[in-house]
């Protein structure tokens, strides 16, 4: 099974990166080996007053809608804005979850993290799973999302740059927790798939 992470922030090692190979790393112990992380610090999907070419798709457009397409399983990691998820993550899903794009969002399963460096990460986990639920009821998509989300709060408390833990069992608990749910969602929804 394939996870793949996206890193919606695309500031230099921002917390949202910290947390995807956070959740990498317990993947990893979880006995989970095949993740890819997409860092969106090359991130360049153009706005609405620019076209998107389809036919020749940068080379981070194309690892993006690689490891989408190549998917069982999707965790969008989102920075809190303004109780709002990144702009990048809001721009993806405008610009790509049209009928062009549309394979990207099919027979997956989607799963939430919202980032702050305070207190916060809710809104945006609640704002894209709404998102996502619709994008799967427009195109009737085989996919799911996840009911539980994950909020990561004091980022920088929690995680050292590389993603480490640096000892709040308090969220090393719900991290672990986390990630073993959306596992076992994933695994019961491919193999319900492949049935």
């Amino acid at each position: 099974m394939k996870h793949t992470i996206l890193s919606g922030s695309s500031r230099k090692n921002s917390t949202s990166l910290q947390v995807s190979r956070a959740i990498e790393r317990v993947l990893g112990e979880l006995g989970e080996s095949e993740i890819e992380v997409v860092d969106f610090e090359d991130y360049d999907i153009p706005f609405f007053n620019e076209e998107l070419d389809v036919q020749n798709l940068s080379p981070f457009q194309t690892r993006l809608a690689n490891a989408m397409r190549s998917a069982d399983s999707i965790i969008f990691i989102t920075p809190e804005y303004n109780w709002f998820p990144s702009a990048e993550i809001v721009h993806l899903v405008h610009r790509m979850a049209g009928s062009v794009f549309k394979d990207l969002w099919d027979n997956k399963v989607f799963s939430f993290v919202g980032v702050s460096t305070g207190r916060g990460g809710r809104m945006p986990t609640v704002q894209l799973g709404y998102v996502v639920d619709k994008i799967i009821n427009v195109f009737s998509f085989d996919s799911v999302t996840n009911p539980k989300s994950f909020e990561v709060q004091f980022a920088g408390q929690v995680l050292d740059e590389e993603g480490n833990s640096l000892g709040s069992p308090e969220f090393d608990k719900g991290l672990k927790a986390f990630t073993n749910y959306h596992i076992r969602l994933s695994k019961r929804w491919v193999a319900g798939h492949k049935a």
